[in-house]
């Protein structure tokens, strides 16, 4: 009967080192990830005027941020992205998945950290962004 109770709390504590280790430990195999939010602006680069709005409404995103406003209340009524409606959630983020130059900016914040505006012209449209990370982990 001893040696079952030994058993079962070496069973206990065995799991409590793994959950510390999934958890706690980044590990040397582990791979950093972000769960990112954006706000997104389109603009026409062929439109001046409509280059200049959108530039003008993420720069006073911009500022709002700032000042201390709420990013996912801003990316669901600001954004022009898809993701809007999801209060601009584009989920766990690994390196590999963006752009070089998003992913430079993005793996740079640290956790509650948003960027500064990108201008992104990749694209036949012309966007400017702002990213947020949420939340840092090692995975």
């Amino acid at each position: 009967m001893r040696m079952t109770k030994m058993l079962w709390v070496a069973v206990v504590i065995v799991f409590l080192i793994a959950i510390a280790a999934v958890f706690l430990g980044p590990g040397p195999d582990r791979k950093p990830e972000v769960k990112l939010r954006q706000i997104a602006v389109q603009a026409d680069p062929s439109d001046p005027a409509d280059v200049e709005r959108a530039r003008r409404k993420i720069e006073e995103i911009h500022d709002h941020l700032t000042k201390g406003a709420n990013f996912e209340q801003l990316a669901f009524s600001e954004s022009e992205a898809p993701n809007a409606a999801q209060a601009g959630e584009m989920g766990w983020i690994g390196r590999g998945i963006l752009s070089k130059h998003h992913e430079d900016i993005v793996f740079r914040l640290e956790k509650g950290q948003f960027s500064d505006v990108i201008e992104d012209r990749r694209t036949e449209d012309l966007v400017y962004r702002i990213f947020y990370v949420e939340e840092r982990r090692n995975f």
